[in-house]
């Protein structure tokens, strides 16, 4: 089996996810690979090793065989057929990174265009 043959996705979410929102290693919820003739016993040729994982069969893939014990800890969707292109695997993290704002060097308390705080007037 190749890759490009892996057309079928199931999107799940871990069932007791809210305990977890600080956990880095926890997504809110992954889109992963499924297998309608169950989850081969190696990865298809040309998987993408260096950006999804392939442990072993039902490690981090879904298939008819082991979806229940998949959906013991997990909400599991119905599969679906997806159009060639996409990705293996896509993971939904619980925040997004949010960038730090720039400050001038050496102080941290004045805006990053350089202009100073101004006092609120009498009538704040």
């Amino acid at each position: 089996m190749h890759v490009s043959d892996v057309t079928g996705r199931v999107l799940i979410e871990l069932r007791e996810a809210g305990d977890y929102p600080d956990n880095p290693f926890l997504n809110a919820a992954d889109l992963v690979p499924f297998f309608p003739d169950g989850c081969p016993d190696d990865a298809p040729t040309d998987w993408p090793h260096d950006t999804v994982d392939y442990e072993a069969p039902h490690a981090s893939t879904i298939c008819p065989h082991c979806v229940e014990s998949w959906r013991a800890d997990h909400r599991v969707s119905q599969p679906r057929t997806v159009p060639a292109g996409t990705p293996l695997s896509l993971h939904f993290p619980w925040v997004a990174p949010q960038p730090v704002p720039a400050t001038p060097a050496g102080n941290g308390a004045r805006p990053a265009d350089g202009t100073d705080p101004q006092p609120a007037g009498p009538s704040a």
